[in-house]
Formats: C-alpha cells, structure tokens, sequence
C-alpha cells in the first residue's frame, strides 16, 4: 500500500487532513507527524510514495526537511504548504516541487493532486529532487534568516547568506557577492545542507536582488539575451 507523509505542526489543520485523506484507504494509507524531524525518523524506516509538508514547523522545518529528501529519496514527489501563498508566487511555482498549496489549504484539490500523482507511473530516477533555484525562491518566500550550503560534482562549494529571507552575501571559490551567486544560482539539483549562522555579523555584499540575479543565472545558463528573455516573460505573463 502507498503511503503519503504530512507534516504540519498546526494539529487542527493536520487532524483534517488525515480524516479527509482517510476517506481514499483503499488507495493509500496517511501518517501525520508535527515536524520535519518527525518526519526524518519516518522516512528512516518507512517507505513514503508522496511527502505533503508545511514550511514553518518547530526544530525542523519544511526547508531542512526538502533537503535531507533531495539528498536521500530525490524520487519522492513533495507538495508544500505555506501561508506565504500569491499569485505572484504561483507564477513562480519551482516545476521540481509538483504542486504548491497556499494556505488555508483546499483539501479537495489536496486530495486530487495526490491521486494524479500516485497513479502516475513515474519512472525510478525520474525526478531528481529540489533545484538550487526553487529552493532559495522558498527561502526567499519564507523570509528565512540561514546559512546555506550548496556542493555540485566538481564544483567548488558555495555558500549563500540569508537574513530574513533578502540574500546578503555569496562565496563560491575565490568569489564574493553577486558574482559568487550568479556561478550558484542554477536550475541544477545539487548537495544542500542548512549550517548554522556563524556568530558575526555578516556583510551585505549582494548587491542585487535574488529574483534579478536567478534571472541573469538562468539567461547565463540557456544562453539567451536579456531581449529574448524579456520576450519570454512577456508570452508567459500575457
């Protein structure tokens, strides 16, 4: 039998969903535990199909908890849950997370997505787990104060700063600021670990916005102008 992980520290909202979840038996069974280090120890020893998950939680949030999944079951299809939900930000649903539910949650749209996506025959190695890009546009929407560590195959390991969600500072080799963020900033999976904040104030030595520098590092990546790039943002807004 498949299996779905909630994780949500609100108790009323996870009670709900595992009542409604219960009405599918048949097709899968539904565990709820109250944060992400519950979940760790579930997805130790347990086989999980699908991870539904909150972001903000106690002692492990939503953000470590994508990570230690992108790390060891990279196949597990996730869904997020935050109160963070926009419009705008649906527009920039990261295509690696398969679906982004804002708060107050609408559990007959929950349900669907999650048999859409347990019927879905998905190949063993299909997904591959969270992008360095769609990770820091929820660091970004959670307003997340953290140091992130992102380590690629034959790459030199880069380290992002974050302070309250706004990107304050980059390394990545012999590299500083924006221009150690344009060489971090990819569409890429890649090895991610939260560390913690060292005990100094760090500089702002990021000069430009996250949202305009994923967009440099992704026109850097596909090799399109700016021009082009605008005219693709154009087709996607109209």
């Amino acid at each position: 039998m498949k299996m779905v992980l909630i994780a949500e520290d609100d108790r009323i909202l996870s009670a709900r969903l595992t009542k409604f979840l219960g009405k599918y038996a048949d097709q899968f069974d539904v565990m709820a535990v109250g944060d992400g280090k519950e979940a760790i120890d579930v997805l130790k020893r347990r086989q999980v199909s699908l991870l539904v998950t909150d972001i903000q939680m106690p002692h492990v949030d939503g953000l470590e908890l994508l990570t230690y999944v992108n790390r060891h079951h990279p196949v597990i299809p996730c869904f997020v849950m935050t109160a963070y939900g926009t419009p705008e930000l649906k527009k920039k649903l990261p295509r690696d997370i398969i679906r982004f539910f804002a708060k107050p949650v609408d559990i007959h749209q929950l349900a669907e997505s999650i048999l859409q996506v347990l019927k879905r025959d998905i190949p063993r190695g299909a997904m591959r787990g969270i992008s360095v890009v769609s990770l820091l546009q929820m660091i970004q929407m959670e307003q997340k104060t953290c140091l992130l560590e992102i380590q690629r195959p034959h790459k030199p390991k880069g380290l992002m700063f974050f302070d309250n969600g706004v990107l304050f500072d980059a390394t990545y080799g012999k590299l500083t600021g924006d221009d150690a963020a344009l060489e971090i900033i990819t569409k890429e999976t890649a090895e991610i670990r939260f560390r913690y904040f060292p005990d100094r104030k760090i500089p702002k030595r990021i000069k430009t916005d996250l949202n305009r520098l994923t967009e440099k590092a992704l026109m850097r990546v596909e090799e399109i102008s700016e021009d082009e790039w605008n005219d693709i943002i154009s087709e996607v807004l109209e």
